[in-house]
């Protein structure tokens, strides 16, 4: 078990025998150790592990505010729009719409085998397989193929595609 994971089996056991107040307590001294941070949008007060990008309470980012576009090159708005087109496409014929899709690159043919997880609000699921299908999601596949082309992701690299207005 990693030290992440251990610190949050921790945590998990001492807040399901916490009352409120001793639940508080719990959060923010861990907060104070550095092991978790709180949101910083003022209508959720959700504390979340370290390492997490997005609350798990709202969706905002770490740096406390709402997540937006996080894209691999300035010079790719072309593509970039190509890919968001695609994306909402997709999602208007098989709902529900996600806020906001991330792809995450941890080795692979390109963009096209990134890790997919789409947020909603607070909560996110990740796409299984992500968006490898060439036959099955012909104008995503395309669009990552040409971000691909353009800009090869790096290992650990983090694009995001808002979709909500």
């Amino acid at each position: 078990m990693s030290e992440a994971e251990t610190i949050r089996s921790v945590i998990a056991r001492l807040i399901d025998h916490a009352d409120e107040t001793q639940t508080r307590l719990i959060h923010e001294l861990f907060h104070q150790a550095g092991y978790l941070w709180r949101c910083g949008n003022p209508s959720c007060s959700a504390y979340n592990h370290r390492g997490l990008r997005y609350c798990e309470g709202c969706g905002w980012g770490s740096e406390g505010k709402p997540v937006g576009d996080l894209h691999p090159c300035m010079y790719t708005e072309r593509r970039w729009a190509a890919l968001r087109h695609a994306l909402l496409k997709h999602y208007a014929d098989a709902p529900p719409m996600p806020d906001a899709v991330v792809f995450d690159y941890w080795g692979g043919p390109g963009w096209r085998g990134a890790k997919v997880t789409e947020m909603y609000g607070g909560m996110t699921e990740e796409v299984t397989g992500g968006f490898c299908d060439r036959d099955r999601f012909e104008d995503i596949a395309a669009a990552l193929d040409s971000l691909t082309k353009w800009s090869k992701p790096i290992y650990g690299e983090h694009i995001r595609v808002v979709l909500a207005s």
